[in-house]
C-alpha cells in the first residue's frame, strides 16, 4: 500500500525531472541500490521524460522507474526486426534480457547529465568547486550579489560597500608606565575603521512560499547554504532582512517575537532584522571548536 507522499508523487510523475525525482526518492530511504530504470516500450514519440513510476514493498522495497528513452523507446537504438521478434513471442525473457543493459545504460546517461551528483565520476568536485569560488573573489560586489542572488532567488538583493568600526586588541595604558605614541589605548582595544560589505535581502511578504516567517527561512538558508561557502574568507559582513509588509501584531505567544511583529496601533513602515554582522571566517573557527 503506497503512503501519501508515494501517491503524490505518481499523480506528478509526468512533472518531475530525474534530479528533482531522485532527491524526493532519497527522503524517503530510497537510494540508487533500489532504484531500477525501465524504458517505455512504445514507437509513439512522448512529450514527457518520466512515464511513470512503481513502487514495490515486497518481497524488498524497490522503486521502478519508466522512463520515454533507452533501449525500448521510441528512439531506440534497436533494429526494428528485434521489437517485432519481441511482439511475436509468448514470453518478457528477451525484454527482461534487454532491460538488464537498459537499466545500466539509463543509469549511466542520468548520472552523466549531472555529474557533480555522481562523486565516481567527478572525483574531488566539492574542491573543485570551492577553488573556482576562489577565483570569482567572494568579496567582491558582484560575486558576493550572485551567491546571494541564487539562495534567496524569491527575494531581492542589494549589495553596497561599508565603512565600519572593528575592535582590535591593543596594549593598555597604564598611568606612570605608558608613552604617548606608543600604540596604547584605553579599555585594552581600539576601534579602527574598517571596510566591509552589507547586504540587504528585501521581501514583500513576512512569510516564506514554504509557509514559514521569513525571519526564520532567511537565517537557516544564511547559515546552512552561504555562511559555509565564506568560512574561508576573511570579510566583515552585515546580512539585514527588511520585510516590506507585516501581516498581524504583536502577541504573547510564542509564534510570536518582540522586535518582529509590530505593535499594535504602531505607524507602518518596514522591519529590519539583523541575521548577521562579523567575520564570516571566525565562524569556521567556532564550528571546529
Amino acid at each position: 500500500m503506497d503512503g501519501p507522499l508515494e501517491r503524490r508523487i505518481r499523480e506528478r510523475i509526468r512533472s518531475f525531472d530525474v534530479p528533482a525525482l531522485l532527491d524526493v526518492l532519497a527522503t524517503s530511504g530510497y537510494g540508487d541500490a533500489e532504484i531500477e530504470y525501465r524504458s517505455h516500450r512504445t514507437t509513439v514519440h512522448q512529450s514527457h521524460l518520466v512515464h511513470d513510476i512503481q513502487f514495490i514493498h515486497q518481497p524488498r522495497k524497490r522503486v521502478i522507474i519508466t522512463v520515454n528513452v533507452g533501449l525500448l523507446s521510441a528512439q531506440s537504438p534497436l533494429p526494428s526486426f528485434m521489437m517485432q521478434t519481441m511482439d511475436q513471442l509468448d514470453h518478457d525473457r528477451l525484454e527482461r534480457f534487454i532491460g538488464f543493459f537498459d537499466h545500466l545504460l539509463l543509469w549511466e546517461c542520468f548520472a552523466g547529465l549531472y555529474p557533480e551528483r555522481e562523486g565516481a565520476l567527478l572525483p574531488g568536485w566539492p574542491e573543485a568547486a570551492k577553488d573556482r569560488l576562489r577565483l570569482l573573489r567572494p568579496t567582491c560586489q558582484s560575486t558576493l550579489h550572485w551567491l546571494f542572488s541564487k539562495v534567496f532567488p524569491d527575494a531581492e538583493i542589494s549589495v553596497r560597500r561599508e565603512v565600519r568600526h572593528q575592535r582590535v586588541p591593543a596594549s593598555e595604558v597604564r598611568l606612570g608606565a605608558s608613552a604617548l605614541g606608543e600604540g596604547g589605548s584605553m579599555g585594552g582595544f581600539a576601534s579602527i575603521p574598517a571596510g566591509g560589505m552589507e547586504v540587504r535581502i528585501f521581501c514583500n511578504e513576512p512569510i516564506s512560499s514554504s509557509g514559514v516567517p521569513w525571519a526564520v527561512e532567511a537565517l537557516r538558508r544564511f547559515e546552512t547554504d552561504l555562511l559555509p561557502l565564506l568560512a574561508e574568507t576573511v570579510l566583515m559582513l552585515t546580512v539585514i532582512l527588511v520585510l516590506r509588509d507585516q501581516e498581524g501584531f504583536l502577541r504573547l505567544e510564542r509564534q510570536s517575537h518582540l522586535g518582529y511583529d509590530p505593535l499594535h496601533g504602531a505607524p507602518v513602515e518596514t522591519r529590519q532584522v539583523l541575521l548577521f554582522s562579523g567575520d564570516t571566517s571566525s565562524s569556521r573557527a567556532r564550528a571546529a571548536s
